[in-house]
């Protein structure tokens, strides 16, 4: 077997010089992430609060911009960085077959989905406006500002890429600052009152989510060390303790941050970042136990199901049973994911 890889048994060979690997816990995190969105659409906020869901469903999101980081930190590991080729028809081409052409698949489905349900139902669903250019699918759903986030990323991500690996320390403690200054920008800014999806969609809000997920790509290969393995539980530690805080005792940070996002910020990211570690360290590399696998390959098809979950919650209802909120998005989503070549090609 390969140097560096995990077996199925979960035996650890250290790699000292690893190179471009697929790690399959990075999809088993992406995974679990995708069907906690679902269940995140699918329940009431007092029922999500009565679970304590700020532990588990309510970290979808962080979840996948910590990895988001991590991806990022492990890309430009062992690559030299230009800056000049940062942005090539290479990268561009990349990202428009992995991000763009999915979305603009959905994007026309959506119009004759909507078209449809307008004819059938006599129900108005389809919308088109100016956000329609920042990433609003026609027929929008719960979720949809992370489709203008992930737009954010492609402009942002090859540059704090380039900083991280020429200079790690600076870029994280700059991404820090940034999401710190943001915040109370926009926290005091009256056009964000006024309207919430440019805040709710801002990739700064989540700079340090990025920051801990490129500082995690550092420890991938690493041996444990008591420093790193000490860090990474205080971090996530007092995450834990500030998500209590933030939701359950509602600390008043009028003037610091918009309360509806209160428990998604810098003081508490790193849970989320915790969790990803967790999933790194104590899964195996490669493994066919079938429910790993299956984790894996929702985390794959992750972005085309979640493509699908926001048109499908545009039409659906909150109240229908959460197994068809899980399995109908899944279903489709994973068939989009694997069929979407033969779609293009026609092969």
């Amino acid at each position: 077997m390969t140097q560096g890889l995990i077996t199925s048994q979960g035996a650890h060979l250290h790699n000292p010089s690893p190179k471009k690997q697929h790690l399959q816990q990075i999809d088993v995190v992406k995974g679990i992430a995708i069907v906690a969105v679902l269940l995140l659409h699918s329940f009431t906020r007092k029922e999500l609060e009565n679970s304590f869901a700020v532990y588990h469903i309510w970290q979808a999101v962080p979840l996948f911009l910590v990895v988001m980081g991590l991806n990022q930190g492990l890309s430009v590991q062992n690559k030299p960085q230009h800056l000049q080729h940062l942005y090539n028809r290479k990268y561009f081409t990349k990202k428009a077959a992995r991000i763009l052409v999915p979305f603009i698949l959905v994007f026309i489905l959506s119009i004759v989905v909507g078209l449809l349900w307008e004819w059938l139902k006599g129900e108005e669903v389809l919308e088109f406006n100016g956000y329609t250019w920042l990433g609003v699918l026609p027929v929008t759903g719960r979720g949809n500002y992370f489709i203008t986030m992930l737009l954010q990323s492609i402009l942002l991500l090859p540059l704090i890429g380039y900083g991280f690996r020429h200079w790690p320390k600076s870029t994280f403690g700059v991404l820090v600052l940034l999401e710190v200054l943001f915040q109370l920008w926009a926290a005091n800014l009256p056009y964000f009152k006024e309207d919430g999806y440019l805040y709710d969609a801002a990739f700064p809000r989540y700079f340090s989510a990025i920051a801990l997920g490129l500082w995690l790509s550092t420890l991938v290969w690493k041996p444990l060390k008591r420093g790193d393995v000490l860090l990474v539980l205080l971090l996530g530690l007092v995450g834990a303790v500030c998500l209590y805080f933030l939701q359950y005792e509602r600390l008043p940070l009028k003037g610091y941050i918009s309360p509806e996002w209160r428990t998604q910020q810098v003081l508490t990211f790193g849970y989320a970042a915790l969790l990803v570690w967790l999933a790194l360290k104590l899964l195996p590399n490669f493994t066919n136990f079938i429910p790993v696998r299956l984790l894996a390959e929702l985390g794959k098809a992750s972005y085309h199901i979640f493509l699908v979950q926001v048109v499908y919650f545009g039409l659906a209802q909150q109240e229908l049973p959460v197994l068809a909120n899980i399995l109908v998005p899944v279903a489709i989503g994973y068939l989009f994911y694997k069929y979407e070549p033969a779609l293009l090609f026609g092969s």
